[in-house]
């Protein structure tokens, strides 16, 4: 009798996982493997990101590069009096290094501070902002679509 092999964590728990290490270790700055160039794949066809235009969505201070597009299916929002929070997913034409620029350049200049950050075949920013809000993001490298996945997870607590 051979014994069945049990199914490995999904992929979509890694980056869950990921952010509670970093939120639960309070980390100055993670940093594992190469970081000249993290998550650069050479990809056809993706350009290096200009120094603007931005855009944002439901949050003003989180902003992304306008060759991003909002990925409605797979995105999710929550505000209740006290909270405003969730999973924003975008995707578009763009290195997955130079999304890790812009979003390390771009965010300390609305207020976040970069916590943490893990690179390897996706990269993974933290950052935190005072008030107890963070934000987390995941860059994916492209696979068959050839766009590059952002997804973000952010919790702002909202003021009384």
């Amino acid at each position: 009798m051979t014994k069945m092999r049990e199914p490995a964590a999904s992929p979509r728990l890694l980056p869950f996982l990921a952010a509670a290490i970093l939120a639960l270790s309070g980390c100055a700055r993670l940093t594992g493997g190469d970081a000249a160039a993290p998550g650069d794949t050479g990809e056809p066809g993706a350009r290096p990101l200009p120094a603007a235009p931005q855009v944002t969505y439901e949050f003003p201070d989180l902003p992304f590069p306008v060759e991003l597009e909002r990925v409605p299916g797979d995105s999710m929002m929550s505000r209740t009096p006290d909270f405003q929070g969730g999973l924003l997913v975008l995707q578009g034409r763009v290195t997955p290094k130079s999304l890790v620029e812009f979003f390390a350049k771009t965010l300390p200049e609305h207020g976040w501070k970069q916590v943490g950050s893990l690179y390897h075949s996706r990269s993974l920013l933290a950052f935190t902002k005072p008030g107890d809000a963070f934000c987390f993001i995941q860059i994916s490298e492209p696979r068959l679509s050839l766009q590059t996945r952002v997804e973000i997870w952010v919790n702002e607590p909202r003021s009384q």
